[in-house]
């Protein structure tokens, strides 16, 4: 193991957790920057399954025995929503770099601790958007940055998928933190304030549909800046997730871009104003899409950073300040 290389230990077992190990045992093959050290559970048994399988040296049976390892540099925190922001500060207080999963908390309020404590420790703090990082999703700011589409006018942007019923599983949950909006309406969110050029809009109407458990099983927002921006988002957790309703789609005064299946694309598609093709940008992953957040802790860490200039605290603060509002002034 490279003595310079980030020493990483993955909090929960997850499915998610599996992306990450894939994708960091691929960073690590590849220049040695990141090494997958320990993984942690709360049953002890998982952690050595899921040690075995990506060959990861040390497993936990607790998320403690982790964040007292003292080898361990960052954490990447993949538990269920409701969980984030604990782990986060006790992981920064242990002295850790942290990669959180998206979201990084239930509500703003419970954010604002964990960002006093990375101030307070001077520790790496991170929101596991990954979209952002995405060299897709990158090409699309940039066409927009450089004017090829002119003034941006109209967004739209979906994210549906199809959960089958569970009061106890994690999407149903309102305790694990639930719901569309929070699990992948945040993605639609965060790409239209990207678009708008990380501002929040003016004005914002929203209507969500709850299920018993009480989240929201479906959501629909208006978003309109002063700009002349306007942008129609939505997400489900019980509606089938067919690709249209995983893209987004803007439109400029001189060109439009779409982005098929936006939160994981590996195209960008750039149309002028008649709505030919002008230009096709393909960027097939070369892991699963996580190795490029990988990346960004790399750097921010080799440069003594304590937030990414890409994704900021500022970031994840604004995001999670407007699914507040969403929340306290939809109509359900």
């Amino acid at each position: 193991m490279n003595d310079t290389a980030v020493r990483w230990g993955i909090i929960a077992t997850g499915w998610i957790a599996e992306k990450f190990a894939e994708a960091c045992q691929f960073e690590a093959k590849r220049t040695g920057k990141s090494a997958l050290l320990a993984v942690a559970s709360r049953n002890e048994g998982k952690s050595r399954e899921f040690a075995g399988k990506w060959g990861i040296p040390r497993a936990y049976g607790s998320y403690e025995a982790l964040l007292a390892d003292p080898e361990v540099t960052a954490v990447y925190i993949a538990t269920p929503n409701h969980l984030h922001t604990q782990l986060s500060i006790r992981a920064l207080q242990a002295g850790k770099a942290v990669l959180c999963e998206k979201p990084v908390s239930i509500a703003a309020r419970d954010f604002y601790p964990v960002i006093k404590t990375a101030g307070d420790c001077g520790k790496f703090f991170m929101e596991a958007m990954w979209m952002k990082f995405n060299p897709s999703f990158r090409k699309m700011l940039s066409w927009i940055d450089e004017g090829r589409v002119g003034a941006v006018r109209h967004l739209r942007s979906d994210f549906f998928l199809d959960s089958p019923y569970n009061p106890e599983g994690r999407y149903y949950s309102k305790e694990f933190g639930g719901g569309a909006l929070l699990d992948v309406g945040i993605y639609p969110v965060t790409c239209a304030v990207m678009v708008a050029g990380k501002r929040k809009p003016e004005r914002m109407q929203a209507r969500l549909k709850l299920a018993d458990t009480g989240v929201d099983l479906y959501n629909k927002i208006t978003m309109e800046w002063d700009s002349g921006l306007c942008a129609d988002l939505s997400s489900a957790i019980n509606l089938q997730g067919i690709e249209a309703f995983r893209s987004a789609a803007l439109v400029g005064e001189r060109g439009s871009i779409l982005l098929p299946l936006f939160w994981m694309a590996q195209e960008a598609v750039l149309l002028d104003h008649e709505g030919n093709i002008a230009e096709t940008f393909r960027a097939p992953f070369e892991c699963n899409g996580y190795e490029y957040e990988i990346r960004e802790v790399e750097a921010c860490l080799d440069k003594g950073l304590t937030e990414s200039p890409v994704q900021t605290w500022g970031d994840s603060i604004m995001v999670m300040e407007l699914l507040d509002q969403i929340r306290e002034s939809s109509i359900t």
